[in-house]
C-alpha cells in the first residue's frame, strides 16, 4: 500500500482543526472545555507556539497575571 499524499493528509489536518473550532464555538461549556483540551494537544503535537510579543491576546493575559513576587505574597497569606 502506498503512502498517503500530502494533500490527503493536509485535508485530514484541516478537518481536525475545523472540528476543534466548532467545539470552541459551541454554546455548551463541556464542548468548549473539550475543544480547548483538543486544541492544546493539536497545537503541541504540531509544534505550534506563539510569542507574547506577536499576540495581543496573549500579551493582555500576560499583563493580567500576577508577578512571581505577587504570587509568593498571595501563597504566604493565611485565610482570615
Amino acid at each position: 500500500m502506498s503512502r498517503a499524499s500530502e494533500d490527503f493528509l493536509a485535508g485530514i489536518h484541516g478537518l481536525v482543526a475545523e472540528s476543534i473550532r466548532e467545539l470552541l464555538q459551541s454554546p455548551d461549556p463541556r464542548d468548549i472545555k473539550e475543544g480547548i483540551n483538543m486544541g492544546m494537544r493539536f497545537l503541541k503535537d504540531n509544534g505550534i507556539t506563539a510569542s507574547i510579543d506577536a499576540s495581543p491576546d496573549l500579551s493582555h493575559i500576560h499583563q493580567m497575571m500576577p508577578s512571581a513576587q505577587e504570587l509568593e505574597k498571595l501563597m504566604s497569606m493565611t485565610p482570615d
